[in-house]
């Protein structure tokens, strides 16, 4: 399948907005391989997404979920990467 752009929403951010959480509704079960694809969010840096941003990304057709980070943005796209735990 393919990325859908209607399926990325804007879920919140600090008041300064120096932080963003963006849920995208994930009906086609993407592989993970895929969703960390160079620019795959491709209008994500256009809907406001930047470096260090977090992405929750849920199955809606199953119970899979996973967070990920934005990495790079380039144009109008945007790059996310799973993040490493604190420790």
């Amino acid at each position: 399948m393919a990325y859908v752009p209607d399926n990325l929403s804007l879920v919140s951010e600090t008041m300064g907005g120096s932080l963003r959480v963006f849920l995208y509704e994930d009906a086609a079960g993407e592989s993970d391989a895929t969703i960390v694809g160079a620019s795959w969010f491709s209008d994500g840096a256009a809907k406001g997404m930047t470096v260090g941003d977090l992405v929750d990304v849920i199955t809606t057709t199953g119970p899979k979920y996973k967070r990920y980070q934005v990495a790079s943005v380039s144009g109008d796209a945007a790059t996310v990467a799973a993040p490493t735990a604190i420790t």
